[in-house]
């Protein structure tokens, strides 16, 4: 599993699955992360948060998901590139 800073670089279990940015998933849905594109400090913060390969969360409506027992808000450009699979 793996973080990606880079943009050129494949998601955890690309080959296998369905990823889609977060934005376009159903709200209420519960998903699983198989990467995030972002620069160093997009993938650091959000790790930080608790998000990162292999971490299951609820969206709870457009930006707003459920991860490890707490509720995070974030923006659409955030959102856009974080890829998640159905959980």
């Amino acid at each position: 599993m793996m973080l990606s800073h880079n943009h050129s670089a494949r998601c955890w279990r690309a080959s296998d699955c369905e990823c889609v940015p977060l934005c376009s998933a159903k709200a209420g849905k519960r998903v699983r992360v198989a990467c995030v594109h972002g620069e160093r400090g997009l993938c650091a913060r959000m790790a930080a948060l608790g998000i990162y390969p292999g971490v299951e969360m609820q969206l709870l409506c457009s930006g707003c998901v459920r991860v490890n027992g707490g509720i995070l808000s974030l923006g659409k450009e955030v959102c856009d590139k974080i890829l998640v699979t159905p959980s």
